[in-house]
């Protein structure tokens, strides 16, 4: 009899109950092929949005689409197989696609010992399967495991965030209360014991907060919440928790205690030490606390209200306390150094910082004050002040003092007095009583300045000085004829006896930078012309300068007249190899067995026809002596040079003639920017195509910028000595030298330290990647390689 027919003999009624069940019934037919649905119950059909016909003679594989790939699947087929019993949870799909989570059961029905049909039952757990996936996400945002004691059963359940929190394998691990307790920081055990027993006598819900020590040492935070059910003879049977991973708001409690703690500690630090007061928008007191009390001399009553200026001494400019408004308005913070005045008309110092109190609304709301009484370190480096500007002889104003003023003058006027011929009395009546006579003549010639207008300083020996830092000229000068002929009556007592001493005056009104330098070359005039009193004037540089530029122009021109103009050279050091792999050649004068430095003739030499001779000599007599030799070497040219027809020509026929120039380097130097840089370029293409070199001598200073570097396509940098001199000492110096070092790297250029005078410069530079090293470490010019 077929299946169907059987089902409809049953009792009416329990056919509807099938129909009617809200479960989803099927039956498949084992003894057909592929195993096809051959009867769904109603509940069937709505679960998964068919109609009847379009199941039967399906198999229930339709039903997972294309998520096949599902383990209980293969637990299902299997079980068919094997005509056994099983009970699976399956990912199913509706006809519109929406997800199914089914929980099927599936029987064989047994008659005359072979099954007949496989009757499933299939239960929608959809709803419970979101139930659970939100709570599982709701315990896992918010660090949250629930637990339930079985009191009865004693069987203890964990929800999976609980074995999260407690950094627990699930499956290596059975629950139960004590090995939970086990878990707990040993600190804190006892407490958590406590409270539950203590909540099962009382029964009371509890919540309280434990550490867990984990198997690594760490300590987590937890809070813990309990409640315990009981039967009606208040007989525990149940209790039920959560537990709350709370460690990382524990650890921000815990740094915010401290940061407490720390502006506690602060504050009070604060008091002790410093002066401390708040003011409202109009710069009125509204606090003040102790210590500016105990330095102020002032009572809080006798603050309160009160403007700051009420402690402001009047020699402060009225101009700080414009600045200070204008800063503070503006929002900024703003520090001084302050000479304030106590109750009782004391002076006393402070270093002030005052800061703007911004709001929410991002306005002032006050202003806070903060004073350190430094009256003390004040007075101290007044004290230190005195004694390292004054003369220990004299008791005048020194040298440093002198720098000092000058520095800060603003119309400066000097005057030099030197004693004629002091290193005669010096000789005949010896030095102490000399320095008897120094200090007589300096009393002699304050009292003769008689104002305090002008500054007297002590310089050295014989030399006195009169400035004032800002003076009409007219002024200055009646003022010295007036000291002069003072002074020229005043006697000095030398061994009983009485007699005038001679002196010379020497007047500067220059800048404050040539100021004392230009005194003191009218000084030297002054005493050569026999002048009492001599005022500097350009003649006198001019008449100097013309001098000494007769002296080196004669100089150079004999030399070359008779080849004392030659090349000297320097090595190169590789940094890596420390082998001597090129050379610099540098002019020099042969003066008998003395070598004289560039330093005392080129300059004059550019102001005649002298310069473009000796710039020819030098590249004639390196090339000579580099064309049968294989070391690279370089030859120093300035931007006239370069621009210099007939120097450029000569340099041209002279490459042509030997063709070295692939060991033939350039050295560019020029303090000033490359304007006609046109030319410069094709120079530079034409010798770069004739296999020549470029390197950027003197780079740190003057025109050799960034810039330049990229324009000129330079091979070379060499590092100006000035920065490598002090790279061992300067950590600004290092730092410049370092960005020269990786700029030039990024352009692929090598980079050469000039002025290497120890082994410590050497280490320094090799330590920030320098290529070649250049200096009196390894060798000075010589004329032979």
């Amino acid at each position: 009899m077929n299946i169907i027919n059987e089902l409809n003999t049953l009792a009416p009624h329990f056919k509807e109950i099938i129909q009617q069940a809200k479960y989803g019934i099927t039956i498949t037919d084992p003894n057909k092929k592929d195993n096809p649905l051959i009867y769904v119950n109603n509940y069937f059909c709505e679960m998964f949005g068919y109609e009847y016909n379009e199941v039967i003679g399906k198999n229930c594989r339709f039903l997972q689409s294309t998520d096949k790939d599902q383990d209980a699947i293969k637990d299902i087929k299997n079980a068919i197989k094997k005509e056994e019993p099983i009970s699976r949870i399956l990912r199913n799909y509706k006809k519109d696609g929406t997800l199914v989570y089914s929980e099927v059961n599936i029987t064989p029905i047994v008659k005359n010992n072979k099954v007949k049909f496989f009757l499933g039952i299939q239960k929608d757990l959809t709803f419970e399967k979101d139930l659970s996936e939100k709570i599982k996400n709701s315990e896992t945002l918010s660090n949250l495991g629930y637990w339930e004691l079985d009191l009865i059963k004693n069987n203890l359940y964990w929800s999976d965030q609980i074995f999260s929190i407690f950094e627990i394998i699930k499956n290596q691990f059975t629950a139960s209360y004590d090995d939970f307790l086990k878990l707990i920081h040993p600190d804190d055990k006892k407490l958590v014991n406590d409270a539950y027993l203590n909540s099962l006598e009382t029964k009371k819900k509890y919540s309280l907060q434990h550490r867990l020590l984990m198997n690594d040492g760490r300590v987590k935070y937890v809070e813990e919440r309990c409640h315990t059910y009981f039967d009606k003879n208040g007989t525990p049977v149940k209790s039920v928790g959560t537990i709350q991973d709370i460690t990382q708001i524990k650890e921000i409690e815990i740094e915010l205690e401290n940061t407490l703690s720390l502006a506690k500690s602060y504050k009070l630090a604060m008091d002790e030490s410093s002066m401390v007061s708040k003011a409202d928008l109009k710069g009125n007191i509204t606090y003040i606390n102790d210590h500016f009390c105990r330095v102020s001399k002032y009572t809080k009553d006798e603050l309160i209200g009160k403007p700051h200026n009420i402690v402001r001494h009047p020699d402060n400019p009225k101009e700080i306390f414009k600045d200070l408004w204008k800063t503070i308005k503006s929002k900024k913070i703003w520090k001084k150094i302050l000479k304030n005045i106590d109750k009782y008309g004391q002076e006393y110092w402070v270093d002030m910082t005052i800061l703007p109190i911004i709001g929410q609304d991002n306005n002032i709301s006050e202003y806070i004050a903060i004073r350190h009484d430094i009256t003390e370190t004040i007075n101290q480096k007044i004290k230190l002040d005195n004694i390292a500007n004054t003369d220990s002889l004299t008791g005048l104003y020194n040298r440093h003092k002198l720098y000092s003023d000058i520095n800060v003058s603003i119309l400066p006027a000097l005057a030099i007095i030197n004693i004629d011929r002091f290193t005669e009395i010096n000789d005949f009546y010896g030095h102490a009583l000399g320095d008897c006579i120094i200090k007589e003549f300096s009393q002699k010639l304050l009292l003769c300045k008689n104002s305090d207008c002008y500054d007297l300083y002590h310089l050295q020996g014989d030399e006195f000085v009169i400035f004032n830092n800002n003076i009409s000229q007219n002024d200055f000068l009646e003022k010295i004829y007036e000291i002069e002929q003072k002074l020229r009556k005043e006697k000095i007592s030398i061994n009983n006896d009485f007699i005038n001493l001679d002196f010379s005056i020497a007047i500067s009104f220059e800048t404050k930078e040539a100021l004392l330098r230009t005194a003191d070359m009218a000084l030297k005039v002054a005493k050569k012309t026999n002048k009492d009193i001599l005022i500097y004037s350009d003649e006198i540089s001019k008449s100097k300068e013309y001098e000494n530029n007769i002296k080196w122009s004669n100089i150079v021109k004999v030399a070359l007249k008779e080849d004392k103009v030659i090349p000297v050279f320097q090595a190169l050091v590789n940094n890596k190899t420390m082998k001597y792999e090129k050379y610099e050649a540098l002019v020099r004068i042969k003066d008998k067995d003395k070598l004289i430095s560039p330093f005392y003739f080129l300059n004059i030499a550019k102001k005649t026809r002298h310069y473009t001779e000796i710039t020819k000599t030098m590249i004639e007599k390196t090339f000579e002596l580099f064309k049968d030799r294989e070391e690279e070497f370089s030859i120093n040219l300035t931007i006239e040079d370069i621009l210099n027809e007939e120097i450029k020509e000569f340099i041209l026929k002279i490459l042509q003639k030997h063709k070295i120039g692939n060991r033939l380097v350039f050295e560019i130097v020029e303090s000033e920017s490359i304007e006609n840089f046109e030319d410069i370029s094709k120079f530079i293409v034409f010798v770069k195509g004739l296999g020549c070199k470029i390197a950027i001598d003197d780079f740190g200073t003057g025109y050799s910028n960034f810039e330049y570097l990229v324009k000129l396509k330079a091979d070379y940098i060499k590092i100006d000595g000035s920065l490598i001199k002090d790279i061992d000492k300067n950590p600004i110096s290092e730092i410049v030298c370092k960005n020269i070092v990786n700029f030039a790297k990024d352009l692929n250029m090598k980079t050469i330290a000039e002025f290497v005078e120890n082994e410590k410069i050497l280490e320094k530079v090799k330590a920030i990647g320098v290529d070649y090293s250049q200096g009196y470490y390894f060798s000075e010019p010589k004329e032979i390689i």
